[in-house]
């Protein structure tokens, strides 16, 4: 129960941060200190829209398509089973990503993403490198953001794109020896832990995509976008 609480007040604290919704942040403002200004790169594998928390108009439409995969597509399509391979796939791929194995991601994700995210990956500093790689623990909430159908008439072709949201917490236990172990009352130990966790969590966007065509020669999943960024980080520049 606490930790369904402690994920309800951070969702309702990123929410009140800012009015974000989806942008793409292209243009990066220098960050100055007060005795020199340098340029300052946030956290990004990829430039895709920056997705923080579900949509309401995309669930209820995402009900849908799930109707019409199941029923035209793949009858044995269920999201559970795919988002718990989505996340194994987030570990597998960050892991790679974080030791620098970027041949390694052929397979799991497309070249043109491999491309992208190893030019970006080689202008993070080392402290950001170290908050690439996502363990299964570290994933506080995960959920499917928008299934996407894709049909061509005319070639037969059956397409099934699912953007991902991860939302990411290194070390969580330490938050919570902080949150009930605070020297403070349990209210403001509560809330200072909460804004702590709000200002530390990596969100996580990944876009799979699989061809559910009748005669396609490859039916596996696919990564074809992904991106890792700090909403902290976002905030602090807009």
């Amino acid at each position: 129960m606490a930790s369904i609480l402690c994920r309800s007040l951070l969702m309702m604290s990123l929410r009140q941060s800012s009015s974000l919704k989806r942008c793409s942040l292209v243009y990066i403002r220098p960050i100055s200190s007060d005795h020199h200004h340098q340029h300052y790169r946030p956290l990004m594998l990829m430039n895709l829209p920056r997705i923080a928390y579900p949509n309401i108009f995309f669930i209820i439409k995402n009900f849908f398509s799930r109707a019409i995969i199941n029923g035209h597509f793949d009858s044995t399509f269920a999201i559970k089973p795919f988002c718990d391979g989505a996340r194994q796939a987030l570990t597998v791929v960050s892991q790679l990503i974080g030791n620098g194995q970027f041949d390694d991601l052929s397979g799991f994700v497309t070249r043109e993403v491999i491309n992208e995210v190893k030019q970006n990956y080689e202008h993070l500093s080392s402290q950001q490198k170290q908050q690439i790689p996502v363990e299964e623990g570290e994933i506080i909430f995960s959920c499917p953001y928008l299934i996407g159908l894709i049909m061509d008439e005319e070639t037969k072709t059956r397409m099934v794109e699912i953007t991902m949201i991860f939302h990411i917490l290194k070390n969580p236990e330490s938050y919570r020896e902080e949150m009930f172990e605070g020297s403070g009352s349990a209210f403001s130990n509560w809330l200072l832990t909460v804004k702590k966790m709000r200002d530390n969590i990596i969100i996580c966007n990944y876009k799979f995509l699989r061809n559910m065509s009748k005669n396609a020669q490859d039916d596996s999943w696919i990564i074809t976008g992904l991106n890792h960024w700090s909403p902290n980080e976002y905030f602090q520049q807009n």
